[in-house]
């Protein structure tokens, strides 16, 4: 056993915590920082802005192995929503050579999420904000319609309709499905399935709002797409709604049916069909696609036209299959893309940056990616469309929402027009006069010690007091060493620090000075294992 030390940052407590040194291919100090590449996974119900309870995580994929929650041992205990996860120097990625892997999340009573995750060179600290829909308590633009039906001899006796729910808004982008007279189900295998009643759970989810957005399964970009011709390509969804439809017969989930059934999805008149650069209408088409969670993969099916229906505009098709279905144009990407950052601050900071699709100024493509970059630092970014875009640069202040794009404080501080993929843009920021907040902390070990020096590297997440508001990542705290500009002299808030699976919630102080050095002295019943 060894003892990793966290200190976190000079406003706060320090606490001594124990993990397992991982003994293949990782050699763990508690000196050096002890991964070049981090990902910090921020899980949260858009709901309630809290994090589900009880959430267990499966890694799979590629680099799997060489994942390691950031204090270095390779139990994944998310606590309060958040667990950071570093990966092993052996598996850094290079240019052209990303590491990738996937996170599973499963929490009881809410939607499973599966997340594809790939580093690239470029890309030390990457947060990645995770929506999870409480199927009873859905968030705003996502409706939830479960519904029993009784069946004859494992079959539909008339024609079932399987309405939107009863309590979903004007304006919501609800599914309803016909399902015919003489329709019987059927396992992945094929079987029909015998039973007297049919189950079903259906989760639209909006094209328009944050929550919604946030919970596209896999997120909207991917490099496992099969188009219309059978190819395996790269691309990212623009996305006019999504749903997650599932059906049982008894304790048989249903895979297929004996004939088509039709799905009627919603869609909404206020967004731009990124087709035509127009608002969707009536006439208009559509490409259908399907997602397979156990692959990953999404399937181009077919072609829906859009009508005047009964909730509004809607575009229907028939299917044989249940699965998540997507009405979307796909948009080519490129690998990778990068913007040079001229902040003129004196240290690395921390940023917030939405990019745009140039015909679409109010559904970002990415939004809250967030950024610790030093002036004239270069950051990669992924997936990003070709053509022309949109690019914002806004403060990483508490002000300023990771999860939900319809937060910011005002302006942004930077922004670019024009292509990313191909060229490498410099965007200089116009930050105001800021007073940077400096941080330089250590622990103490005796002179004759192994290691008479501790530093930790660890993220710090914050909030504005008695704003009620989730935890925001600050940024992080490499070696003892962090600056920022976005805490105010003299203003409140409340931090927090994750480490090795254990929770601190650290007092709530006030900002009171703009240097904090601090040396913390190890105790003594534990000098033999962190001195040593």
């Amino acid at each position: 056993m060894k003892k990793i030390l966290y200190i976190a940052v000079a406003l706060f407590s320090v606490c001594f915590t124990q993990c397992t040194k991982p003994t293949k291919d990782f050699t763990f100090s508690i000196n050096p920082k002890p991964f070049d590449h981090t990902v910090t996974m921020n899980f949260y119900d858009p709901k309630t802005a809290k994090a589900p309870a009880n959430i267990t995580l499966t890694i799979t994929g590629q680099n799997a192995n060489d994942v390691y929650e950031i204090s270095g041992v390779k139990t994944y205990n998310v606590v309060d929503g958040i667990i950071s996860l570093g990966l092993l120097y052996k598996a850094n990625p290079t240019e052209g050579n990303p590491a990738t892997f996937t996170v599973k999340a499963e929490a009881p009573g809410y939607l499973t999420a599966l997340i594809p995750i790939t580093i690239k060179a470029g890309q030390p600290i990457k947060l990645v904000n995770v929506s999870m829909v409480n199927i009873d308590n859905p968030p705003s633009g996502v409706n939830v319609q479960q519904t029993s039906t009784p069946l004859t001899g494992g079959s539909t006796a008339t024609d079932v309709v399987i309405p939107p729910p009863a309590d979903a808004q004007p304006g919501d982008q609800v599914v309803s499905i016909d399902i015919p007279s003489g329709t019987s189900f059927k396992d992945e295998a094929g079987n029909v399935i015998t039973g007297s009643t049919l189950t079903s759970t259906v989760v639209s989810f909006g094209s328009t709002d944050p929550g919604s957005l946030s919970a596209f399964p896999g997120g909207t970009a991917s490099d496992n797409i099969k188009d219309a011709s059978g190819n395996t390509v790269a691309g990212r969804f623009r996305t006019a709604g999504f749903a997650d439809i599932t059906m049982a017969v008894g304790n048989t989930d249903v895979k297929t049916f004996s004939q088509p059934i039709t799905l009627h999805m919603g869609i909404d008149g206020t967004q731009i069909n990124p087709a035509t650069g127009t608002l969707f209408a009536a006439g208009q088409t559509i490409p259908v696609w399907s997602y397979q969670i156990a692959t990953g993969q999404w399937s181009y099916e077919q072609v829906a036209t859009i009508t005047n229906g009964a909730n509004g505009l809607e575009a229907s098709f028939p299917t044989s299959h249940l699965t998540y279905y997507n009405l979307a144009v796909m948009e080519d990407i490129c690998n990778s893309s990068s913007i040079v950052f001229n902040t003129g601050l004196a240290s690395s900071e921390s940023f917030l940056v939405d990019i745009f699709a140039a015909n679409e100024p109010n559904i970002p493509l990415v939004s809250g990616f967030l950024v610790q970059v030093a002036n004239g630092g270069t950051v990669t970014f992924d997936n990003v469309p070709t053509g022309n875009l949109n690019v914002k640069v806004y403060r990483n202040t508490a002000a300023n929402s990771q999860s939900n794009f319809m937060v910011r404080d005002g302006n942004p501080v930077g922004v670019y027009s024009g292509a990313l993929c191909g060229s490498t843009p410099t965007i200089t920021l116009s930050i105001p006069v800021l007073t940077p907040i400096n941080f330089d902390i250590q622990g103490q070990c005796p002179n004759n010690s192994t290691n008479p020096i501790v530093r930790p590297t660890v993220d710090v997440w914050y909030r504005a007091t008695g704003s009620g508001s989730a935890y925001q990542l600050l940024g992080q705290v490499q070696q003892g060493y962090f600056s920022t500009t976005n805490l105010s002299l003299n203003s409140t808030y409340d931090f927090k620090v994750i480490w090795g699976g254990n929770k601190v919630f650290l007092k709530t102080r006030n900002v009171d000075a703009v240097n904090y050095q601090r040396t913390i002295v190890v105790p003594q019943d534990q000098i033999a294992t962190f001195c040593q």
